[in-house]
């Protein structure tokens, strides 16, 4: 009969009865035993519970949002003591969550006990917090340190480019014009500095005249006999010699490589007037070309390192920069404006010439405003101008014409081909 008690005693369905009160003769009933042998097994129920041995399984439980529950029978109600000391044991801060606990008494020293702790949101503290102190100690450092470069140096050799496009030199103030352009060139010099400064190997520098360096005298728009300055062409192309002579012996001379690049435009068409349809000679016959090689006999004996890209009738022209392709073109013979008519026009030209095609970077100008775009091939600059700007675009388009000269970096350090463009 003893084991037979005993086994009961064993049976946890009857050990939570025993602790939830239940009378002898109801335990008899219910597992169908006889008085007796439930007495007995009741008593040893009692008994471990009071030698203080685990008579019911623990049951634990957690929540996805991070509660965690205990339930236990002892012989005592649970504290908040034995909440916190249970979160302690577990390697985690008490103080993290909030706690609660519940004790229900079934007989003399037999406690149903439950445990709680729920995660306070944002309550966990850092290991390391950052004190009042570390605050003002890295203020101090903040505006007492100067500023430091960290420059990344790289091999790789990379050209500085000065773009001067649509300079139009007759047209509206000339003088304005020109101190534009001498502001820009003081500002490429300190350009090419801080490039270099950073890190970056200018090796070469390139000067582009992108098309209309002076303004001609009638024919390319409707009052531009109104808005020319006296002294004809002869007076514009004298102007625009001595100011490109001046600019290569400026800038040239900042690197050990150097090109000019010139490219055939609508403004200087020879001819009594701009306009293509008053002209009778061929494409060749142009006042960029013709001034790019007068400036190169001037240069040959004190700038003998700089090389000369000059057209002959070729609306496109193409150099050989920091080792990359990079295709020139004024801009007036591409129809429309904007990445999409440039796609249209440069698809057409890939078909004859792949030259074009090779191009890792494009430079256009002509439309008196700045834009950039990667059209996948290549990398595109459409230049601002030098002069004035253009109150027609503005008032017709809404774009802004805001007028400068653009420098940017050209070479194979970029995956563009190309970085760092700026308005000067």
């Amino acid at each position: 009969m003893t084991m037979q008690a005993e086994d009961l005693a064993r049976n946890d369905r009857f050990k939570a009865d025993v602790v939830a009160g239940l009378t002898t003769g109801y335990l008899a009933a219910k597992y169908a035993t006889g008085e007796t042998r439930a007495k007995v097994a009741a008593r040893l129920v009692r008994f471990a519970l009071e030698a203080h041995v685990p008579t019911v399984t623990t049951t634990t439980e957690e929540a996805s949002d991070g509660t965690r529950t205990v339930e236990a029978i002892r012989d005592r109600p649970v504290t908040l003591a034995d909440a916190r000391a249970w979160i302690q044991a577990s390697g985690d801060d008490p103080d993290d969550y909030k706690l609660s606990i519940r004790a229900i008494a079934y007989g003399q020293d037999m406690f149903s006990n439950r445990m709680s702790a729920t995660p306070i949101p944002g309550a966990r503290k850092l290991e390391n917090p950052i004190t009042p102190a570390d605050i003002q100690r890295l203020s101090s450092m903040l505006w007492d340190t100067p500023a430091q470069a960290h420059p990344v140096t790289t091999s790789t050799p990379v050209a500085a480019i000065l773009n001067l496009s649509d300079i139009q030199y007759g047209k509206g103030s000339p003088e304005a014009t020109l101190k534009r352009i001498r502001n820009g060139v003081a500002k490429f010099i300190a350009y090419v500095a801080r490039q270099r400064a950073a890190g970056v190997n200018i090796d070469e520098i390139v000067v582009v005249n992108n098309g209309d360096p002076f303004e001609g005298i009638a024919g390319n728009y409707a009052n531009q006999t109104a808005t020319v300055m006296r002294g004809g062409l002869r007076a514009q192309m004298k102007g625009v010699l001595e100011l490109w002579t001046w600019v290569a012996g400026q800038v040239f001379p900042l690197a050990p490589k150097g090109q000019f690049v010139t490219v055939l435009c609508n403004h200087t068409q020879f001819g009594r007037q701009g306009g293509a349809k008053d002209s009778i000679t061929s494409d060749s016959d142009n006042g960029s070309a013709f001034l790019a090689e007068a400036l190169q006999m001037i240069v040959a004996d004190k700038l003998p390192h700089v090389t000369f890209t000059i057209p002959h009738d070729e609306f496109n022209v193409y150099a050989d920069v920091a080792g990359v392709k990079v295709g020139f073109n004024h801009g007036h013979k591409i129809p429309g404006s904007g990445e999409v008519s440039f796609v249209k026009w440069l698809g057409g030209q890939v078909r004859y010439d792949p030259r074009a095609y090779e191009a890792k970077v494009w430079v256009t100008a002509h439309r008196h405003h700045y834009a950039a775009y990667d059209v996948g091939s290549a990398f595109v600059y459409q230049c601002p101008s030098c002069d004035d700007g253009s109150k027609w675009l503005t008032d017709t388009t809404g774009i802004h014409a805001r007028s400068g000269l653009l420098a940017f970096l050209i070479g194979n350090h970029d995956p563009l081909h190309t970085s760092d463009a700026v308005f000067l």
